[in-house]
């Protein structure tokens, strides 16, 4: 009996407790180690986002960008990006250099490093005006937007199915333009695909 009545006490001690309102609390030792306090101290999660990263090269986007400003600058979105496809093709063929930059400025030159007029494979590159653009407004934006795309998007899918060149639809046709190595025509531009090798990744 006497078992029973302190086991009943004890029953009733701890359900008082429960209901006490207070929370237990778990002793966490003190940390001696100042390193470990400061990192502890500092370690919180950003409040901003972080810029983004610099995936292009600067000197490829500006090349690119050129390209597809003074070649299509008055163009649709797709006729820049397809501009922009044929530098890339170019870039990966085994047959053209192997950056963005060479193969836009590929051709003959003077012993002073400036492009020999109409020997050049991007005609404003060497036809005798001057290769910066007048204002850097909106339709510049526009091709370095599409210029940044490409360049950060290697798996992009070539809307002008592998073409190297390209001709305005408003001239005769070079000699190079083999009409059934033809593959589109987007906007002003009809291109054709030369079937040369590419480069093994």
């Amino acid at each position: 009996m006497k078992i029973f009545i302190t086991l009943v006490g004890l029953l009733t001690l701890w359900t008082a407790s429960l209901n006490s309102g207070t929370t237990p609390h778990i002793w966490i030792p003190p940390i001696s180690n100042p390193q470990i306090k400061l990192a502890t101290a500092t370690l919180t999660l950003p409040s901003e986002k972080l810029p983004n990263l610099q995936l292009v090269n600067p000197e490829e986007l500006e090349c690119m960008s050129k390209n597809i400003y003074f070649e299509a600058a008055i163009e649709s979105t797709a006729g820049k990006l397809a501009v922009a496809q044929v530098t890339m093709n170019r870039v990966k063929s085994t047959h053209y250099p192997n950056t963005v930059c060479k193969v836009i400025t590929q051709g003959l030159h003077h012993s002073n490093g400036f492009p020999v007029r109409d020997r050049c494979q991007f005609s404003w590159y060497c036809d005798g005006k001057h290769d910066e653009p007048f204002t850097r407004g909106s339709m510049w934006k526009e091709s370095e937007k599409v210029a940044r795309y490409v360049l950060s998007t290697p798996d992009l899918m070539d809307i002008t199915d592998g073409a190297t060149h390209y001709h305005a639809d408003y001239i005769s046709s070079p000699r190079w333009a083999n009409p059934r190595r033809k593959t589109v025509e987007i906007d002003t531009h009809i291109f054709y695909n030369n079937k040369k090798g590419r480069k093994k990744t």
